[in-house]
């Protein structure tokens, strides 16, 4: 069965479907929605780019943002959390750059917050 049909039928069974929970369903229907079907999304044979999939860059300077909150903020245990981190490349320019501080590293607690099962599986390599 396809997508526009399982969201067919729940509008036929519920009645109206709110934008979010079309939303969701649209990108988060398990195998079916956008982002947790197999195919691939991100860079150069995906739909888009991000900044992370260009250069390192924009990850070595949140890291730099991150390093100089850290000191202002007294240099103790510090979380990042990092929302929808797609493939995982901005979490490990940012966590490249941070490595290169031992003492921030040490202090650095980095979540990463991931709704798709695919992102998640490919951020863990």
């Amino acid at each position: 069965m396809q997508l526009s049909e399982i969201i067919i039928d729940k509008i036929r069974q519920k009645g109206l479907l709110s934008f979010r929970d079309f939303m969701d369903m649209a990108l988060y229907y398990p195998n079916l929605g956008y982002y947790t079907s197999t195919n691939d999304k991100i860079g150069k044979k995906g739909d888009y780019y991000t900044s992370s999939n260009v250069s390192s860059v924009f990850g070595e300077m949140i890291g730099k943002q991150i390093e100089e909150m850290w000191h202002f903020l007294g240099k103790g245990t510090f979380t990042v959390v990092e929302m929808g981190a797609g493939l995982g490349l901005l979490s490990g320019d940012v966590l490249a750059y941070l490595e290169t501080n031992p003492e921030l590293y040490g202090c650095l607690d980095y979540r990463i917050v991931e709704k798709s099962p695919a992102l998640r599986e490919e951020q863990e390599k």
